[in-house]
């Protein structure tokens, strides 16, 4: 049976969840998603995240809907329990920060819109509407598609450099 956090596993859930909080997002789905990435097993039914946070079934089975339909985390199967299980899903974040992207491309048309809509003889105006514009195509510029083929790239080796690290400490260890 899974065992709820430590005192130092419980400061980083909370941690998250207050992330979360700052970030626009609820503090019970930040503690959740800290929870499962800590959690071991790694996979987690409702009543074990319930459990190990200290919230109701109710609760957990909401926010985790929303972690799901957010890609942040997955339902994964677990032979012999009829239990939904969840865990972190893994490029959840590249998945969002794609989307968010994408909405930016939104943002750019309604700006093109309001350009289109002020006149000439409305210099003061038409520059404040530039100004977002311009943020915007500067931000799909930098943190497009490749900002997300580097980060990819970049946790492949981090992860390959933590795997090398692994197998010298073992082989220090025989």
């Amino acid at each position: 049976m899974p065992v709820g956090p430590s005192a130092g596993e419980a400061e980083f859930v909370e941690r998250i969840g207050l992330m979360f909080e700052q970030l626009s997002g609820q503090r019970t789905a930040g503690r959740i998603h800290g929870w499962l990435m800590i959690a071991d097993p790694a996979h987690q039914s409702i009543t074990e995240i319930a459990a190990a946070l200290g919230v109701s079934k109710a609760s957990v089975s909401t926010l985790v809907r929303q972690l799901e339909a957010g890609s942040l985390v997955e339902r994964v199967p677990v032979p012999g329990t009829r239990q939904h299980h969840y865990r972190i899903a893994e490029g959840g974040w590249a998945r969002i920060w794609r989307y968010r992207i994408a909405r930016l491309h939104a943002v750019r048309e309604t700006t093109a819109l309001g350009l289109r809509a002020l006149g000439p003889d409305k210099p003061g105006q038409r520059e404040r509407v530039h100004e977002l514009g311009d943020l915007i195509a500067f931000l799909e510029d930098e943190y497009g598609e490749a900002f997300i083929r580097r980060w990819e790239a970049y946790r492949e080796r981090q992860r390959a450099a933590r795997a090398a690290g692994n197998r010298a400490e073992g082989a220090a260890d025989d």
